[in-house]
């Protein structure tokens, strides 16, 4: 018996020391003002309890920082230089940092320089991930390197970083917001092309820089909005791995004839209508040629990133204006930039965006 309660004693006073030590890590924690994270890569990070100053290295994670946490992001790896700038002066001022991302190599100096809490790293899975990630860290010292996954390039694929970061960067309300958002758009999409027959689906060409003789096929980063949106990318050519833009001739423009053409580049629509080499493709002819809204940011490619669902709804309705005539793309485009931009836009705001041809062929 005397055994027995020696035994009892012994567990209750181990229980008494478990609680003591966890209590005392809490203490410690508090005091030093850190916590303990695991990044997406499964490293164990130390990181400030209360994050507040942030840099990303590459658009995509830094995008994603502004969505959901504007007054924590610290500056931009690029900015576009418009004379009307659709983003709030107090972000429109944060400075250019650089990063690592298409042809671009960051500085780390720049960016030590910043200060800031964090620095949050996108990572693809292409086998030098570890390495990459523990040569930042290395080169940014005592400053926590979270790896995010790089999946955030991918429209139909970013909700687990989405939520990670909301968690990471205390606005889990923001994300679930945002995944809200993106989950109504890409549900109405899928279900109103799912049943399009193959041979009613639009034929479409992506025309990239200003001659527009360089695209991406199906099933790249740069045209995944014409693969999502059920169009038939009808680039018949290599995938250029990186950053994409397979130079094409104009003969096999003409060979595949697409049915629509949609372009981010203000300089080839320009062109486009009047070029005698174009007249003979049928999206010419139809006047099927769609030039993509690009304020602050183009709304279908470079950058990749969170915001590109709201361009995922802008190329469903100009390949299948029929389909989609109950979307309401001006009432979706301006609560995505009060949400998720954090700008209210103007009457005139929402008709420069959503018709930036009109500008172009005054």
């Amino acid at each position: 018996m005397n055994e027995k309660r020696g035994i009892i004693v012994l567990i209750f006073m181990l229980f008494l020391a478990m609680n003591a030590c966890e209590c005392m890590a809490q203490e410690i924690q508090q005091a030093s003002g850190t916590v303990q994270i695991t990044d997406m890569l499964g490293r164990q990070l130390t990181v400030p309890e209360n994050i507040s100053s942030v840099i990303a290295t590459s658009p995509p994670s830094t995008i994603l920082v502004f969505m959901l946490a504007p007054d924590k992001l610290a500056g931009w790896n690029f900015i576009n230089n418009f004379n009307h700038t659709l983003m709030d002066e107090n972000y429109q001022s944060l400075p250019v940092i650089g990063g690592w991302y298409g042809t671009q190599t960051g500085n780390y100096e720049t960016m030590i320089n910043m200060s800031p809490d964090i620095v949050i790293e996108g990572y693809t899975t292409d086998g030098e991930v570890q390495e990459t990630i523990n040569r930042r860290q290395e080169k940014f010292g005592s400053i926590p390197v979270v790896a995010i996954d790089g999946s955030i390039i991918f429209v139909t694929k970013s909700d687990p970083t989405i939520e990670y970061v909301g968690k990471l960067l205390d606005c889990k309300d923001q994300a679930e917001k945002l995944l809200e958002f993106r989950s109504s758009i890409l549900t109405k999409i899928n279900e109103t092309v799912k049943d399009i027959p193959e041979d009613e689906k639009v034929r479409v060409y992506y025309a990239e820089g200003p001659t527009g003789l360089a695209t991406d096929p199906s099933g790249s980063q740069h045209s995944q909005v014409i693969d999502i949106c059920g169009g038939i990318n009808v680039a018949d050519c290599p995938l250029t791995p990186g950053n994409g833009m397979t130079q094409v001739s104009i003969e096999q423009v003409m060979n595949w004839n697409p049915e629509a053409i949609i372009t981010s580049s203000p300089q080839f629509y320009k062109t486009v209508y009047s070029d005698p080499i174009w007249t003979s493709v049928e999206a010419v002819q139809n006047k099927r040629v769609y030039l993509a809204p690009q304020n602050p940011f183009c709304w279908i490619d470079r950058p990749q990133g969170p915001h590109l669902i709201i361009g995922t709804a802008w190329t469903a309705k100009m390949l299948y204006p029929d389909l989609f005539a109950d979307m309401d793309l001006d009432s979706l485009t301006g609560e995505f930039y009060s949400e998720f931009f954090h700008y209210a836009l103007e009457d005139s705001d929402l008709d420069m965006l959503l018709h930036p041809e009109a500008k172009i062929t005054k």
